[in-house]
């Protein structure tokens, strides 16, 4: 038996406990049941539509127990899932696929309106969701010999495509094993454990942060379609819940709802969070019904559990990312390549098992971002004397006013530790002056200041240059399908108010 079955293991330890469950539909699968219906529909991709090994099957689908038994059939036969995105246009699509080049695309019925906008641009061998499963049923359970290699793709993640066109990450086993070790010792997770997926399939999160390391430890996942805060709240108290993970922006959803008042939920260790910046006052909203949220950091390339801050550390070390995860390598190097001392800022890089081995079809880019082993991630962070890191913002995102550094999760911290609003994204836009000023894009405003006071605020707790030179309010910022603050459209955004302030004088 393979290393890497780990669903064909624990049908055979604990083969009649429940391993998965639809909150939507109320279809359960024991152990048992999940990996005899991952052979059938193994053994109907091989026959039905000639699936090999290095093969590419998109999915166009929402997260459920039915798409995880397409993930293991698809991990045992050597093909690699690209999970794309819902809620993505037409044209995002058709790149992915054009890309990607899949020998199948699965589309839940859902979604087959996108279908045939999308066959329009381009071929691609095509079946519904269900048919899948409705074929495999002809088909025996009887295990096929499978040897699941480590340096085998698994998944094909394409990120959100904020500094450019999409770009298809590889996911090898070789990741999934050590990242779920890398979650199992952070997390302490153990086979009584049981959680509610309820993020989507298309983000590395939907998979490798909680989903398949908890099913390496023999525990019980439940899948919700879609996030709905009142229903996830209710179940999470009534399901005796242990573990959970959401984004910031599910948490502030769930906070708001009129259930989150009488919430209780006693068998609940924690909340795992991360996607995008947690504030210190949502911590503390959390804390008030008493509990914690665990911070962590992590990349589509990597991990996508790179560091932890445990849920004992949340109160007093608020604003970090924790410390790194157990198995990976990790240095904070400076422009010129060099490592910098504790509390200087510069670029995070990791190494290990857990990072990608480059991007699908792009070379060039991998050897940019891959050098001597060292992913570069791009983030921008510091060490504290106790070792928790502290994001400051992304190498891509400084930028230079002045001849200054300015980094933009500097600033947007410090509005909203001082309550100046809910939400906060400041971004750099040239200026003719200083070549680059700040714009704070403002949403839930807790202030009644002018723009001039707010500045003259802001002059008493930073630096003047690092002073937005503009402040524009909103009633909400807009964000990625996972909850990170779309720059770019903000960038846009302010173009656009510029261009009409001009058209008007």
């Amino acid at each position: 038996m393979n290393y890497f079955d780990w669903i064909a293991k624990w049908s055979v330890y604990t083969p009649c406990k429940t391993a998965v469950a639809s909150v939507d539909t109320g279809n359960t699968y024991t152990y048992k049941e999940l990996n005899q219906l991952s052979v059938q529909v193994e053994k109907c991709l091989r026959e039905e539509y000639s699936i090999q090994k290095g093969d590419r099957i998109a999915v166009l689908a929402c997260h459920s127990p039915e798409y995880l038994v397409l993930f293991i059939a698809a991990q045992r036969m050597g093909a690699i899932l690209v999970p794309l995105n819902f809620r993505a246009s037409v044209p995002e699509l058709v790149y992915c696929i054009r890309d990607v080049e899949p020998v199948l695309f699965i589309v839940e019925k859902e979604f087959g309106h996108i279908l045939k906008p999308v066959k329009e641009e381009i071929f691609t061998r095509s079946v519904e969701f269900q048919n899948i499963f409705e074929q495999a049923a002809g088909f025996d359970s009887g295990a096929l010999p499978a040897e699941i290699e480590p340096e085998q793709a698994v998944f094909i993640f394409y990120t959100s495509g904020t500094t450019g066109k999409p770009k298809g990450v590889l996911y090898t086993n070789r990741m999934l094993f050590w990242n779920s070790l890398n979650t199992s010792v952070q997390l302490e997770i153990t086979s009584v454990d049981f959680t509610l997926n309820a993020l989507p399939p298309y983000h590395t999160s939907g998979w490798n942060v909680l989903l398949l390391p908890m099913l390496h430890r023999g525990a019980r996942v439940d899948f919700i379609r879609s996030f709905k805060p009142k229903k996830v709240l209710n179940y999470i108290q009534d399901q005796s819940i242990s573990l959970f993970l959401a984004i910031p922006t599910m948490l502030r959803m769930m906070v708001k709802n009129p259930a989150f008042k009488n919430f209780s939920a006693s068998k609940l260790k924690y909340i795992v969070v991360g996607g995008e910046d947690l504030s210190i006052s949502l911590i503390d909203k959390w804390a008030e019904n008493g509990i914690l949220l665990r911070q962590g950091y992590g990349l589509t390339e990597a991990g996508p559990c790179i560091t932890s801050l445990h849920h004992h550390d949340a109160l007093w070390k608020k604003g970090s990312i924790g410390k790194p995860n157990f198995y990976v390598d990790h240095k904070i190097i400076d422009d010129e390549g060099l490592e910098v001392e504790i509390g200087e800022k510069g670029e995070l890089c990791i190494r290990g098992h857990i990072v990608t081995p480059g991007y699908w079809n792009n070379s060039a880019y991998t050897f940019e971002k891959i050098k001597d082993g060292w992913f570069h991630t791009g983030d921008i962070v510091k060490m504290d004397k106790e070792g928790f890191l502290y994001m400051l913002g992304r190498k891509n995102q400084l930028f230079i006013s002045g001849g200054e550094n300015i980094y933009p999760l500097e600033i947007e911290n410090l509005l909203l530790k001082n309550h100046f609003a809910k939400e906060v994204a400041v971004v750099g836009v040239e200026d003719e002056n200083w070549g680059e000023v700040g714009v704070a894009f403002m949403a839930g405003i807790k202030h009644a200041l002018s723009d001039e006071e707010l500045a003259q605020q802001l002059r008493s707790l930073m630096a003047s240059y690092k002073v937005p030179r503009h402040f524009i309010y909103l009633d909400s910022l807009p964000k990625s399908g996972i909850g990170k603050i779309d720059r770019k459209k903000l960038k846009q955004l302010f173009k656009q108010i510029q261009h009409e302030k001009r058209n008007i004088s």
